[in-house]
């Protein structure tokens, strides 16, 4: 009797999950105007994407890559559930990020606050209301002003680099993204955290390990991720969260101890914990009773700060590196300007100056274009109150529904022919004075656009001029037996990292 009902039982459950299957992965089929691809989990080959031999955001390129949609704006996808939507058109995805951002001012990846309470307060998992409180207050923190404040504590960390790398052989091999890395986690350290960090001596020291575990996608944070961004309400079930236990209690206690002694010192040190104590005395001023709560919330935006800048601005440098080191022509002019600015400054480079070096600029955005960090945006849709549904019209005949995410593959945008004359070539010259007015904002975005944009970008590119002007004044770059000049991207990271290290030879060159 009870094998029976079992049985009824498990055959229902079949039944409903097999409803919901075939009603989800045929949605698409039901609007014949808009062009889509075959219903499967992912669009693709679910084996692939469970065994991380690919990853959505990659295959996404495929997606759009697709002769049979090459004049497609739009093209319908499924997710690991939903039907989804992406955006080919430029003017679409100005209207996604910019132009309606009242209709997409969530993202589709969600973390449930109650299970993960510092993910679920970061800027970028954050529900629309925290998240404009915090990007409103947090906004002034990155201004030309307070970077240009901070930019002492940047050189101090740049002297460090020099020292290190004046202390090793003449020539030497190394896992550039690790050096890099180290560099970045020192600067985090100090501008946000601080503290003074020496990554660069003691590759070991618990800041550094702290840092490089977040970004380091094993199988368990890979799948953590794969809930996060696709299965929301499964994240608490399948116990997945932004930050390891550890962490957590890392960045509350790191935080709080920097909040606290600032208070009571009264020092200034033109950081981000200076903008924390002030944040709070506002908060305390205006008679908020729970301050820890506020508190709690600055914690979180640490740890943001912390995965955003040690990552993406390592992964930057590291690239740009690996660039020059494959065109020697293109690293000595970046290596002119860096030591016209030294000699120029008599052996510093003020806020001003570094601002000023335009081929490293150039440098820097095309190994953005070339390697965005982040290799899809994804927004989802919410109709604002008093306003009807988003509709792709004229474009398209279609309404978007509530809830529906849509992705923009940014990877597949920066490779665009279209846009990119012979697009895998690294060309700084695109970004040149004049010819980056041609390049249509839409299609370099490697920051994002529009108010979800990354708030961090300046302070990013600060210390990637940085690192890059103090590894390249006294030293230079080249290729070795071990590097890898096709990069393969990791799979199982839902940014984009080159797998297998990235290995350079450095040699001193002062001429």
């Amino acid at each position: 009797m009870l094998f029976t009902a079992l049985l009824t039982l498990l055959a229902i459950i079949i039944s409903i999950l097999g409803i919901l299957y075939n009603r989800n992965f045929n949605y698409w089929s039901r609007f014949k105007n808009v062009p889509s691809v075959p219903g499967r989990i992912f669009s693709g080959n679910l084996l692939d994407f469970i065994t991380f031999k690919t990853n959505f955001a990659y295959h996404l390129k495929t997606i759009y890559d697709d002769e049979k949609f090459a004049t497609a704006p739009v093209v319908g996808v499924y997710g690991l559930y939903k039907p989804s939507l992406l955006i080919r058109d430029v003017d679409i995805i100005k209207s996604v990020l910019i132009k309606d951002f009242d209709s997409f001012h969530d993202r589709f990846a969600k973390v449930d606050y109650h299970h993960d309470p510092l993910g679920g307060q970061m800027l970028f998992f954050a529900d629309y209301p925290l998240w404009k409180e915090m990007r409103t207050k947090l906004t002034a923190t990155f201004s030309s002003g307070k970077l240009k404040n901070m930019y002492p504590l940047i050189q101090q960390v740049g002297g460090n680099m020099q020292k290190y790398l004046n202390s090793q052989p003449n020539t030497f091999e190394v896992e550039m993204k690790d050096l890099c890395a180290r560099f970045t986690t020192d600067i985090i350290a100090t501008t946000v955290f601080g503290l003074q960090s020496n990554s660069l001596e003691n590759p070991s020291e618990y800041f550094y390990k702290e840092a490089r575990g977040l970004t380091h996608f094993t199988w368990g944070r890979a799948f953590d991720f794969l809930f996060i961004m696709f299965a929301s309400k499964l994240t608490r079930i399948m116990g997945s969260k932004v930050l390891y236990p550890e962490t957590e209690h890392f960045l509350r206690m790191t935080i709080g101890q920097a909040v606290q002694q600032r208070e009571s010192s009264g020092e200034k040190r033109n950081d981000i914990i200076d903008i924390f104590v002030k944040l709070k005395e506002e908060v305390l001023q205006r008679g908020v009773q729970n301050v820890d709560k506020f508190m709690e919330c600055l914690v979180a935006q640490a740890g943001i700060f912390l995965i955003g800048g040690f990552e993406t601005s390592s992964t930057t440098m590291s690239n740009a590196l690996l660039e020059l080191a494959k065109q020697p022509e293109l690293l000595q002019k970046a290596r002119e300007e860096i030591k016209t600015a030294f000699c120029e400054g008599n052996g510093e480079v003020s806020y001003e100056a570094i601002n000023k070096l335009s081929y490293l600029d150039m440098v820097i955005y095309e190994t953005l274009r070339l390697y965005p960090v982040l290799p899809v945006l994804e927004r989802q849709h919410a109709t604002p109150p008093g306003k009807a549904p988003y509709s792709l019209k004229p474009y398209c005949d279609f309404t978007l529904p509530e809830g529906m995410p849509v992705f923009i593959s940014v990877y597949a945008l920066h490779y665009d022919p279209k846009y990119w004359p012979n697009p895998k070539k690294f060309d700084p010259e695109r970004f040149s004075d004049d010819r980056k007015s041609d390049i249509h904002p839409m299609v370099h975005l490697p920051f994002g656009n529009g108010p979800h944009n990354c708030i961090g970008a300046r302070l990013g590119m600060i210390q990637v001029k940085a690192g890059l002007m103090y590894i390249l004044k006294d030293h230079c770059v080249r290729v070795c037996d071990r590097t890898e000049l096709e990069a393969k991207f990791e799979a199982k990271a839902n940014i984009l990292q080159i797998k297998g290290g990235l290995y350079l030879e450095l040699f001193k060159d002062t001429n």
